[in-house]
């Protein structure tokens, strides 16, 4: 049994992909909070302080998530979210390591783990667990 209930973001532009894995998180008894682009995503990071994030890479252009995931991960502002893990969940059937395997600086948008669109639900659900160790 949970001690806390933990709190996933989902950052993902896609209204009906926000609601359904938030269903299905809440049906597993954690609390969602949802962000509809990269930019709310990084305020609601500050102001919610989420145990997790599920986040989309392709929203207000079509780098936005890797930006998300660089600006929690290196940017001094986020310092206090830099150990909240990241699930980049993306149509792009590629991870970024993969797709960006020339560039010296890909471990700078790469998230701690990466799933596409559509999702293996149970997958999903057993990568959330892992990384929340519950």
């Amino acid at each position: 049994m949970r001690t806390k209930e933990k709190t996933i973001l989902i950052i993902d532009d896609d209204r009906d992909f926000r609601a359904s894995v938030g269903i299905m998180l809440e049906s597993q008894g954690y609390k969602t909070v949802e962000a509809a682009s990269a930019k709310e995503g990084l305020a609601k990071i500050s102001e919610q302080k989420p145990d997790l994030v599920i986040l989309d890479i392709m929203m207000e252009h079509d780098s936005a998530g890797y930006e998300v995931n660089q600006a929690v991960k290196f940017r001094d502002e986020f310092r206090l979210a830099r150990s909240v893990p990241i699930i980049m969940v993306s149509s792009i059937p590629l991870d970024p390591v993969t797709r960006f395997d020339r560039a010296a600086e890909v471990g700078m948008i790469t998230p701690d783990y990466y799933l596409t669109k559509p999702l293996n639900l149970d997958a999903f659900v057993s990568q959330v667990q892992k990384l929340l160790d519950t």
